[in-house]
């Protein structure tokens, strides 16, 4: 059976926009086989003032950053670990567009295959209205010390990965294998099977 890994990842940004705006955190969970097997976790120097709404929403100022790494500097090593998972955010365009744009930036091509959980938190739960981070939070009476800062923020999509994955695996894997954007036609999986990794490749 083909295990994929799946990397959890969140970003803190100057602005919503790739093109213009630049990363001022990351924080990433690397999942294998079921298990977190590393992290991610650190402040980026986004080379350009951070703007005094995005500090009073993330918390995260101008000093914080100022001797921070540029993202030139952690490129090596947020590729490797990177390697070969499957890239999921909640609101993945976002998160992956900021990723792509960076690694564009120093000359690096990343592509990967993806997963949006605001997308599986849709597919899983019908009944709700709204999928953010803070309803998936409240929903399964999480505790979170430092909402939108990029390490919690990845780790409450873990949490909820764990959730659904216990409550209803067939259902999680179904929905995984709807939701996945394949990044090349050589990464679709035969018909009938998942590729990614939750505990093993499985087949519906």
């Amino acid at each position: 059976m083909n295990h994929r890994p799946l990397v959890l990842v969140d970003v803190e940004t100057t602005g919503g926009s790739a093109r213009y705006a630049r990363i001022t955190e990351i924080g990433a969970l690397r999942i294998e086989r079921g298990k977190v097997v590393a992290t991610f976790n650190q402040l980026v120097n986004p080379e350009q003032p951070i703007p005094r709404f995005i500090t009073k929403l993330t918390g995260i100022t101008n000093e914080m950053v100022w001797q921070a790494p540029t993202f030139a500097r952690i490129a090596p090593d947020l590729e490797a670990f990177l390697d070969g998972a499957v890239f999921v955010a909640h609101h993945v365009a976002f998160d992956y567009s900021f990723i792509t744009a960076e690694f564009k930036r120093v000359g690096v091509g990343y592509n990967s295959d993806r997963l949006c959980s605001v997308k599986m938190s849709r597919r899983l739960h019908l009944e709700q209205r709204r999928h953010g981070l803070d309803q998936v939070i409240e929903r399964l009476g999480l505790q979170i010390q430092n909402r939108h800062r990029a390490f919690d923020d990845a780790e409450v999509i873990w949490k909820f990965f764990e959730a659904e994955y216990k409550a209803d695996p067939i259902k999680f894997f179904s929905s995984v294998q709807k939701l996945m954007v394949y990044s090349s036609a050589k990464s679709i999986p035969p018909a009938g099977q998942t590729r990614t990794e939750f505990g093993g490749t499985t087949s519906l």
